[in-house]
Formats: structure tokens, C-alpha cells, sequence
């Protein structure tokens, strides 16, 4: 349904109307519409409770309901960056593991020969 419309001026009398055949004017009849000029010159045939629609929707809201209104934001969901030097670690954290223990007793055995020997 459309968002923007033209503010209905006048309710027309159904001879005065012009640019509608006799048929037209007793379909939209039928149907249960009535001619109203809008604001732009064109003839609108609208339901009761379409005309009540568009009344209401031109009239503006009170400051205060504009104040408190509820506007519903959506937030982007945000990936962690991490440093690579971490995400290296997370990734091969058994061979780093590994590698550390290794490098660990290589030093302990540089530092007491004499366990070897």
C-alpha cells in the first residue's frame, strides 16, 4: 500500500464530475465509492472508510508520542579481529605445545651436561 498521498480537498457532487462516462460513474458506485478532488486537481474515488483512512493519516502526532516513540535499530553483527600472532596460537596450539616442551629441555640439557655424559 502506498505511503505517500494527496490530501483530499472536497467531496464532489456525481454530476459534476467531468472525465467519467455514466457507466463508469455507476460502477464505482456499485462498488460503494465516492468522487473527492485532491489537492492535485484529480478525482479520487474512494470507500468511507478509505476517506477516513486518509484523514487520519494526514494528521500529524502529538510532539509527545513523537518523543518516546520506539524506533527499532538493527545492529550489524561485529567479527572479532584478533592479532595473527593469537589466532596462529588458537589454530596449533598442540604443536606449539609441543615445540615450547621440546625447546624447554633442550635448554635444560645445555645447561646440565652431565645428565647426558
Amino acid at each position: 500500500m502506498a505511503k505517500k498521498h494527496s490530501a483530499i480537498v472536497q467531496e464532489l457532487d456525481l454530476d459534476k464530475v467531468e472525465g467519467y462516462t455514466i457507466a463508469q460513474k455507476k460502477y464505482y458506485t456499485s462498488l460503494g465509492c465516492k468522487p473527492y478532488l485532491a489537492e492535485n486537481g484529480k478525482v479520487k474515488w474512494l470507500r468511507p472508510d478509505q476517506h477516513s483512512l486518509r484523514i487520519n493519516a494526514n494528521l500529524k502526532k502529538h510532539n509527545a508520542k513523537r518523543l518516546f516513540s520506539h524506533r527499532t535499530v538493527q545492529y550489524t553483527h561485529k567479527h572479532r579481529h584478533r592479532p595473527s600472532f593469537i589466532k596462529f596460537i588458537k589454530r596449533n596450539w598442540f604443536f606449539t605445545l609441543l615445540f615450547i616442551i621440546i625447546l624447554l629441555a633442550v635448554i635444560y640439557l645445555l645447561l646440565n651436561p652431565q645428565i647426558i655424559f
